[in-house]
């Protein structure tokens, strides 16, 4: 099973509170989000990918306010182990492309002596109509693919002043564009994300 966080980060505004949403360069406007790693406390992983999204350092739980069991498709497989694509299903194989890092998402395809051959497609979804900008197949050993997932959602606000946006250079080299929100009506957020909001509703926050 792998772990996920979302961070849901407010400020206190009028009339409504505000959320704090980046921009992707090619996957649209999100919220801070990431895997927990193995052996990191939920909590602990939120602060640290809020934390690597954002730039910003004083970060607070104020509380965890859900938790969600899901499942891929069949046909869908998320990494738990950061690793290369091998070309070849066997330990020895050779490998190729990107490190792809635990918590990747890949399309799945047969079996074969304990190897799953799987492709990763990278969009462009800032587009009108979504790019392929890269695609990479090879095989992955099955023991370290999941199709079980968790997601743990938490309330923060930041203890210091922030600008009304701002950039941050992620971790991967993409510069993301930072920008208080408001929580009503929901930004738009790309795909499964806008539905993350649901989870805010009935929840007062007052800075």
């Amino acid at each position: 099973m792998i772990e996920k966080v979302t961070a849901f980060i407010l400020r206190a505004a009028q009339p409504e509170p505000q959320i704090l949403v980046f921009e992707h360069p090619t996957a649209g406007l999100q919220l801070p989000a990431g895997t927990v790693e193995d052996g990191e406390d939920p909590q602990a992983a939120v602060l640290r990918e809020a934390a690597e999204e954002t730039g910003l350092k004083k970060l607070e739980v104020i509380r965890k306010l859900d938790v969600v069991h899901q499942f891929t498709t069949q046909e869908e497989a998320v990494l738990m182990q950061s690793m290369r694509l091998f070309v070849w299903p066997a330990r020895g194989a050779s490998r190729s492309g990107p490190l792809f890092t635990r918590g990747h998402r890949f399309l799945t395809f047969e079996r074969k002596v304990g190897f799953t051959k799987v492709k990763y497609e990278d969009y462009d979804l800032n587009k009108k109509t979504a790019k392929i900008l890269h695609t990479y197949e090879g095989w992955l050993p099955s023991e370290f693919l999941t199709h079980e997932l968790q997601r743990h959602f938490y309330l923060l606000r930041v203890l210091e002043d922030t600008p009304d946006s701002w950039s941050q250079l992620s971790d991967q080299g993409h510069t993301f564009r930072l920008k208080w929100a408001p929580l009503l009506p929901h930004p738009n957020l790309i795909g499964e994300q806008a539905a993350w909001l649901d989870h805010l509703d009935g929840v007062t926050f007052d800075g």
